[in-house]
């Protein structure tokens, strides 16, 4: 992982932007997304399984900044005051972080579980630049990560169901 976080230090910012939207998108893209479209296109869904788009306007907009400013920078900061290894913050801050998602299903966590690794490990190597680096890529990939898991998603369009 420190690898890892030395590479997004070192590469430019439109890199690691497309890079850590990337990882945070393909389980959840692999697993969530592709079996929706496929069960929509097999007539599987009903106007029931819609999913309400007022909850995604707040998941999309505010959830991912009020998450970072209230959960990333505080366990964080004190993660890197006390010096505790990277290794070891990106672990358990992103199940500590996962865990909080508890609408979804263990498999669920399992397959998000990687979302928080890359949220975590871009906020650490962006804070090598400074702080508002990495609150506000932490803050735009999750956005655009919830956005893409929203808008890709079949069952947030109504004139898709009949």
């Amino acid at each position: 992982m420190k690898i890892w976080i030395r590479h997004w230090q070192k590469v430019s910012e439109m890199r690691v932007f497309w890079e850590s939207f990337l990882f945070c998108s393909f389980l959840p893209s692999l697993f969530y997304l592709l079996p929706a479209w496929s069960a929509y296109f097999s007539g599987a869904f009903t106007r029931d399984y819609l999913v309400n788009p007022d909850r995604s306007v707040g998941a999309i907009l505010s959830a991912p900044v009020v998450e970072t400013a209230t959960l990333f920078v505080p366990i964080l900061e004190i993660c890197r005051k006390l010096k505790v290894p990277p290794v070891w913050t990106i672990l358990c801050f992103a199940a500590f972080f996962e865990s909080l998602h508890t609408f979804r299903g263990f498999s669920g966590h399992l397959i998000l579980y990687p979302t928080g690794v890359t949220l975590t490990v871009l906020y650490l190597a962006m804070r090598d630049r400074s702080f508002w680096h990495a609150f506000l890529f932490t803050a735009v990939i999750h956005e655009l990560y919830n956005a893409f898991v929203s808008f890709a998603n079949p069952l947030s369009y109504r004139f898709l169901i009949v």
